[in-house]
C-alpha cells in the first residue's frame, strides 16, 4: 500500500501549498476545521457500508476528534496538531487491524495526509500571525 501512502503525502503537501498561497493558513481555525472535516470520513464510509454498529462506533470516534478540534481551538492549537497525527495513526491501525467500512487504500492514504498536515501544524504554526 505504498502508492496510497505516497498519494496521501502528496495531497497533504498540496493542501498546505494551497492554504499558504491563499493566506488561509493564517487563520487560527484552519487546523481545527481540517481535523473536524477529516474526522467525518469514517462515519460516511460506515453509513455507506450500512452496519448500524459500525455507524455508531465511527460516529463516536468522529465526535471525539471533533471535540479535540473544538478544545484545541479554545485552549491550544498544539492539541489539534497532535490529534491530526493521531487520526492518521488511528486510520492506519483501523485499516491494518480490522475489515472496517473504509476502502482498503484509505488507511495508508489518510496516514499520509494527516501526518503531513499535523507535522506542518506543529512546526510551521501557521496561525501565529492571527494569534
Amino acid at each position: 500500500m505504498v502508492g496510497p501512502l505516497l498519494a496521501g503525502l502528496a495531497f497533504g503537501g498540496a493542501t498546505i501549498g494551497v492554504l499558504r498561497a491563499t493566506g488561509m493558513d493564517r487563520d487560527r481555525a484552519t487546523g481545527p476545521i481540517l481535523l473536524a472535516a477529516i474526522a467525518l470520513f469514517y462515519p460516511v464510509f460506515a453509513i455507506e457500508h450500512g452496519n448500524t454498529a459500525e455507524i455508531a462506533l465511527h460516529a463516536a470516534i468522529a465526535i471525539a476528534f471533533l471535540a479535540m478540534a473544538v478544545i484545541g481551538h479554545a485552549r491550544g492549537l498544539v492539541l489539534v496538531a497532535v490529534a491530526m497525527i493521531g487520526h492518521g495513526v488511528f486510520d492506519f491501525a483501523a485499516h491494518m487491524l480490522s475489515d472496517g467500512p473504509a476502502p482498503r487504500w484509505w488507511g495508508p492514504f489518510c496516514l499520509g495526509v494527516d501526518v503531513v498536515l499535523g507535522v506542518w501544524l506543529l512546526i510551521a504554526r501557521p496561525w501565529r500571525m492571527d494569534s
